[in-house]
C-alpha cells in the first residue's frame, strides 16, 4: 500500500518570518474506504514560547472535530489547510482499502462519535 497525496490546499492569514518558529496542529477530519483527509494549521508562537490557547486551553490538549473551543481556530492561525491522502496498491495503482487497525487509529482521532 502506497500514499499519493491527491489534494492539497493552504490559506495564507497572517505573516510570521525568522526567527519565529509555527506551531504546527493536524487533525484526522474524515476515514474513508481507501483515503483520509487532514486538517493542517500553524501557529505563530507567543512572545513567551508557550503554545497559542483557544479560549484558555492549551492546544497541545487536542480537541475533536465540533468542540467549541475551536470556533476561533481559524482566526488564531497565521495558515490553514486540508489535504486527502488516497492509498493505492503500488502493483496496480488502483484505490485499495486501508488496513483495519490503521483504519481504527486514524477513526479515533476523528472524535468519540466516529468510533
Amino acid at each position: 500500500m502506497v500514499g499519493f497525496m491527491v489534494t492539497n490546499q493552504c490559506t495564507f492569514h497572517t505573516p510570521i518570518g525568522f526567527p519565529q518558529v509555527p506551531v504546527a496542529a493536524l487533525a484526522v477530519e474524515k476515514v474513508g474506504h481507501s483515503s483520509v483527509h487532514y486538517r493542517l494549521a500553524l501557529f505563530p508562537p507567543k512572545a513567551t514560547n508557550e503554545l497559542p490557547s483557544v479560549n484558555h486551553c492549551d492546544l497541545r490538549d487536542g480537541f475533536f472535530f465540533g468542540d467549541p473551543k475551536l470556533a476561533h481556530f481559524d482566526s488564531l492561525a497565521c495558515t490553514t489547510g486540508s489535504s486527502v491522502h488516497v492509498f493505492v496498491n503500488p502493483a496496480t495503482s488502483k484505490p485499495t482499502g486501508l488496513p483495519e487497525d490503521f483504519k481504527k487509529g486514524l477513526q479515533r482521532l476523528t472524535g468519540p462519535a466516529s468510533v
